[in-house]
């Protein structure tokens, strides 16, 4: 690889991973330098980076290492058409390396173009055969079939390079040899048709009639081939394997490409084929294994990991190589769109996005250099035309329908799925199952203790919630006061507290807590407490944002006067635990104080809740 540019949280897949497929290393005692090579899929949510990091490595291998791309979204497409256009790509001429020449997928295109009569097989003997004189040019109606094809390619935009030369032109000018050496070379593609034919030109035939599915993996067999053949013999000694990139793999077309290339690897075994293949998803496919732990982090993945980890006895499935792109760190976060670290505002914009690297990048535009608190507390109705909430949420789920959405809004107000999905608080909404499914094949959904929402998209979910008017069927009110009396009902305290709170209705919580306090014997009640403590404050929040936070404090502890030290401490926290609450860290203070009030009533677990004080120093 060449001239490497840095990627936040991805050098190591482009460094490592996608080096070492690269490099093909010359093996002791002689032979062939080609081995095993897994399919790499980049997957995460959409805004995950996925493009990025693609672009990121056609970059890398710049003009030396032979390479296409492909956007498998843009149209659809079937695989003998990525095919054609990974083709055209490839066989472009790099610095210090050979051309790879397509022979047999040459004579494909040849043998389509040329539309032999299905129904007559002398004709179509000879139609094909004149299309593949070596001493006539291709006939009109060879050269309009091959062309329609290129303009199909022009209009998807992959063939910038492209300019309308005769069609003989293009052919002579990626194979030299002429048509009649080409049909001697050309016997390879016998093996992937069903009637052995002895002869290549009856082979020919048999593609020019083929049905659509017979054609793609045809064409498939005859490119693999092609590259195969292209590292063989003289050519042995090429420094890097190719390399082809498929955005949108889980875009149709793509997925069938896919099989059919693992499936021909699995029938050619000892013959591995010179070939990089990276691509992204934004779904899960269950091929790949389980979800949640069928997968490495940029960090582990490596060629050797791939090999040591793979089960050969999954056959074509051992072959995929699934890679998580993960959300960022903060010191990546810091590192996003600056050429220098930015650790003023990273913390802030890490624990809003918890690192979704699309958002990351949009909220440092939107914020600006150098922001203050206020501006980093409303920066979600921040906008030129439309809030930056709205814009966000547009983008990140726009792979979902409408009432998909409206079930996504209604589920982001319990703290994780299971609780959102509980029939007690569905409200009369249908599609519960739809959505949930959509969400987990989506990415949106992280893996810990309990599944739950992705807590940046949580948070443009609940931005909508409540902002509904208040003539809405489901608006903030209507939701968590279901929640609260749900889980009341049913005896989960905690839980019922934890919507009260987010009703506004700090009194009830601050009375519970203190009975709960006052109830404390020994240290293990004192964690319990604070656990407790940690939840209810955890609870979302639409205050308004246009204030600061010490005078909301105050405002809040109004509500529960006959107890101010705690609810002061509840009411710091519940902001504390929102990013936009705090930003700028004010109320630590006010937490840390109340802790200390808190160490010196306490009966015992004066220690721990000193320690907890000084965790807010």
């Amino acid at each position: 690889m060449v001239g490497e540019v840095e990627l936040p949280g991805r050098a190591g897949i482009v460094k490592k991973l996608v080096g070492e497929c690269v490099r093909r290393q010359k093996p002791r005692g002689g032979g062939e330098p080609g081995r095993e090579l897994p399919v790499i899929v980049l997957f995460g949510p959409r805004g995950s980076g996925k493009t990025a990091t693609l672009a990121n490595i056609v970059r890398n291998c710049a003009h030396q290492v032979p390479h296409a791309s492909i956007d498998v979204a843009k149209r659809a497409r079937a695989p003998r058409e990525i095919i054609t256009e990974l083709h055209f790509d490839l066989s472009k001429k790099h610095e210090g390396v050979h051309r790879i020449p397509f022979r047999q997928l040459d004579l494909c295109l040849l043998a389509v173009g040329a539309e032999p009569d299905p129904n007559n097989r002398e004709k179509a003997l000879a139609q094909v055969r004149a299309a593949a004189s070596a001493d006539v040019e291709l006939s009109d109606r060879t050269r309009s079939s091959i062309e329609s094809v290129i303009d199909g390619l022009l209009q998807a935009g992959a063939l910038p390079w492209w300019s309308k030369l005769p069609i003989g032109a293009l052919f002579h000018a990626v194979e030299t040899f002429r048509w009649r050496r080409k049909l001697r070379r050309g016997a390879g593609i016998k093996q992937s048709m069903p009637k052995r034919s002895a002869k290549v030109l009856d082979v020919l035939v048999d593609i020019g009639v083929a049905d659509a599915d017979l054609l793609d993996e045809v064409f498939c067999a005859a490119f693999l081939a092609d590259l195969r053949a292209a590292y063989l013999r003289r050519f042995r000694w090429r420094r890097g394997n190719c390399v082809v990139l498929l955005d949108n793999i889980d875009a149709a077309g793509g997925s069938r490409f896919a099989d059919l290339l693992l499936s021909i690897r699995e029938r050619s075994p000892r013959e591995p084929d010179p070939l990089v293949l990276i691509a992204t998803s934004r779904q899960w496919n269950p091929r790949w294994g389980s979800q949640g732990s069928s997968y490495r982090t940029p960090e582990q993945a490596g060629l050797a990991d791939w090999t040591n980890g793979r089960d050969v006895d999954l056959g074509r499935d051992s072959w995929w190589y699934p890679v998580e792109l993960r959300d960022l760190t903060v010191s990546e976060v810091a590192n996003v769109g600056r050429t220098a670290a930015d650790t003023t505002s990273a913390p802030f914009l890490h624990e809003l996005t918890r690192g979704h690297p699309w958002s990351t990048r949009e909220l440092r535009a939107t914020l600006g250099d150098r922001p203050t608190g206020l501006a980093m507390r409303t920066v979600l109705e921040r906008g030129v035309e439309r809030p930056f909430a709205d814009r966000a949420r547009d983008y990140l789920l726009q792979d979902f329908d409408p009432a998909q959405r409206e079930v996504l809004v209604g589920m982001s107000a319990a703290p994780n799925l299971d609780l959102a999905t509980h029939a007690g608080v569905r409200g009369g909404t249908e599609g519960d199952a739809g959505a949930l499914h959509e969400i987990r094949n989506r990415l949106w959904s992280v893996f810990g203790e309990q599944l739950v929402l992705h807590p940046w998209l949580r948070r443009l979910l609940l931005h909508e919630l409540g902002n509904r008017p208040a003539d809405h069927p489901q608006r903030w009110a209507v939701v968590h006061t279901r929640h609260r009396d749900h889980h009341r009902e049913s005896g989960n305290v905690a839980l019922s507290l934890y919507h009260a709170l987010a009703l506004e209705d700090l009194n009830s919580a601050v009375k519970h807590l203190r009975h709960q306090f006052e109830q404390i014997d020994d240290e293990a009640a004192v964690r319990q407490w604070l656990q407790l403590l940690e939840l209810i404050t955890s609870a979302p929040n639409r205050l308004p944002t246009d204030r600061e936070p010490r005078d909301q404090v105050e405002e809040l502890v109004r509500t529960a006067p006959a107890d101010a030290n705690l609810a002061r401490l509840v009411a710091a926290r519940w902001l504390m635990s929102d990013p936009l609450g705090d930003p700028g860290r004010s109320l630590r203070s006010i937490v840390r104080s109340e802790f200390e009030q808190l160490a010196k009533e306490a009966r015992v677990g004066f220690v721990l809740l000193f320690a907890e004080s000084e965790k807010y120093a």
